[in-house]
């Protein structure tokens, strides 16, 4: 009797793991219970035929990076402004578009590649800050959201601000340095 009883609850256990892991994958989940009539379930199901097309709504891919699909400048420029005595810095507006059928957030990363950056006092993009005294103070920080290509917010904006001192005005100086965005599928 001993040894029935450990079977049927070694039985009972592998089944309740295999089990629990099979609902883990589908979601919602029906149950369906003969004693209240029911004999049967219906499943949805979705497929991805030919090449995987993120800019119109459907089943996700196996990879949620594949809905990933925006349009960003390859270049950007701040200035100091002749008004402030070269001590205010300002940019154009620049602008990310999002073409993928989800919404994406878009995150300042990281800088790299950080040139002669020392006149820069302070500069931000949007409200985040990127230098302090030259040097590098970015933390990963969402920058903005963009809608699905169906939505209102498909356009993300972003310009530069900030504060220099020059070592001598009249003469340019170049600070340069890389930009990362980073992008993730909002679901």
């Amino acid at each position: 009797m001993k040894k029935a009883t450990k079977l049927v609850l070694s039985i009972l256990t592998i089944t309740g793991v295999c089990i629990s892991g099979i609902t883990a994958f589908a979601s919602p989940v029906q149950t369906i219970d003969g004693r209240e009539g029911a004999t049967s379930g219906d499943i949805t199901i979705k497929g991805i035929i030919g090449e995987f097309d993120n800019t119109k709504p459907g089943p996700n891919p196996e990879n949620l990076d594949q809905w990933i699909n925006v349009t960003l400048p390859t270049t950007a420029i701040f200035r100091t402004t002749e008004e402030s005595e070269h001590k205010k810095i300002t940019s154009p507006a620049y602008h990310v578009t999002n073409h993928s059928a989800l919404s994406v957030r878009a995150s300042v990363s990281n800088v790299t590649e950080v040139k002669e950056m020392s006149e820069v006092d302070r500069l931000t993009i949007n409200t985040i800050e990127l230098f302090n005294k030259g040097v590098s103070t970015v933390t990963a920080t969402p920058l903005f959201t963009l809608s699905g290509n169906e939505g209102n917010h498909t356009v993300g904006n972003f310009q530069f601000n900030g504060d220099a001192t020059p070592r001598n005005a009249s003469v340019e100086s170049n600070p340069s340095f890389k930009l990362v965005l980073n992008f993730a599928v909002e679901e």
